[in-house]
This record gives structure tokens, sequence and C-alpha cells, in this order.
């Protein structure tokens, strides 16, 4: 799972998902069936991680629609994503630059590692809690379950309460030099709700979480079948 996270601590509109498959493709049917959800751009392959190829996905699908001409992106010294002649194939301005940082430097300046992944780990974690719990009828190796589940925890995050925990990864890791204002957690903002029940319509199902952007409550049918973005 790749998002794009911005210094003015905004979560960018899309971001790559990779399902481990028994193929480095999704088969004719499976990808007929799909439901792929307007924030996520899905592809499989055989370890379940990144490779040449779906980094080139990345930059032209992900990374491209969603910056100007002027950027600078920071990536993690991994090589599949380091190649600068891959990176001018698909930004060939000067204008766009792309930094990497040391090896092992990971865990102390990038600033994902340092607030948003451990935030989208809470969610995926809150969920699949309450998936058995309350012994929701689904299966949990079905793709369409975590694709469903990563795009809302996306759009969860881009909401606007999460802006300066965004933010404050790039303030930890030094790339910004300021003082930012009050960091909403997720159980703070989605996680501490009083209204045990979904809040649709004669749906009598418990409640998984508060929606950080319209404030409904919202059990997981209606989260996460139904699909309840903001877009």
């Amino acid at each position: 799972m790749q998002p794009i996270t911005s210094a003015d601590g905004q979560l960018l509109d899309k971001f790559l998902l990779i399902l481990q498959e028994t193929e480095n493709e999704f088969g004719k049917r499976i990808e007929r069936d799909l439901i792929v959800p307007p924030n996520a751009v899905v592809r499989a392959s055989k370890s379940g991680k990144s490779s040449d190829e779906k980094h080139r996905t990345f930059l032209n699908e992900v990374l491209r629609p969603l910056v100007g001409r002027k950027f600078l992106l920071f990536l993690d010294c991994w090589t599949t994503q380091t190649d600068l002649k891959k990176f001018r194939a698909v930004f060939p301005h000067q204008d766009s630059q792309l930094l990497v940082f040391p090896e092992g430097s990971t865990g102390h300046i990038q600033p994902q590692d340092l607030s948003l992944f451990r935030s989208w780990r809470y969610f995926h974690k809150k969920i699949e809690h309450y998936v058995h719990i309350n012994r929701t009828e689904m299966n949990l190796n079905d793709r369409q379950y975590f694709i469903n589940m990563h795009s809302i925890i996306h759009n969860q995050l881009s909401a606007p309460p999460f802006k300066n925990l965004i933010k404050s990864g790039f303030i930890q890791a030094k790339i910004l030099n300021e003082i930012v204002g009050e960091i909403n957690k997720p159980k703070d903002v989605c996680f501490k709700f009083y209204d045990l029940y979904c809040s649709a319509i004669r749906c009598e199902e418990r409640t998984l979480l508060t929606c950080a952007w319209c404030k409904r409550h919202l059990c997981y049918y209606h989260l996460i079948e139904d699909l309840h973005l903001h877009l």
C-alpha cells in the first residue's frame, strides 16, 4: 500500500494497493468482477510487494495526476523506486526533483512512518477486531474486502481533522520547521462514540466508527460493503 502525503498536511487523492496473487496480474474473470474505488489503483503481484513495473504504475497513475510541474518527491532508498532515469521518463522537467532517504533512516525521518502509517494500522486493527467480535459474515481473504477496507481508511485519514496528524510527520522528520496545532488521533475522532448502533435507516447493527467527514455512526456493512466515501 503506497499513499502520498504532502508537507502541508494533505493525504492526496489516490493510493496504490498491491494484492498478493498466484501470478503478477489478475485473471480476466477476477479483474472483471473487482470493484475498484476512485481513490485506489489496484495491482497484483506474486510477492504482494511492489516491483519495477508496479512502481511505474505508481508514478504514472497515482503521482502524476496529483502534482504540478514543480515538486520534490521523498522516497525510501529501495532500489526499485530510486532509479532517476525512470523518474525522469515520467517527469522530464528539472523543476521536479527526487530525494532519497539514506538506508536505515526510514523509522527516523520518513514522514509517513512517523505519523500516517501508525494511524493506518490502527484503523486496520479496529476494523478486523470488529469483524471478529461481531462475527460479521465475510471472508477475511476476500480481495474486495481488502480493497474496500483500505479505500475507506485512506478516505477517512484524508478528512480535515487529520491534517495536523499528517503534517506532524514532516515536522518530526525535520523537513518542516513549524509548530503544529492540536493533533487529532483516530481513536478520538472515529472510535470514541456513544451511539452504539448504526445511524443508517432501519439498521440495527453495531457501530464500527464515526465518520471523520460527516460524523455519522456506521456499521461494517454501511462503511465497508456500501463504501462510505467522501470524494
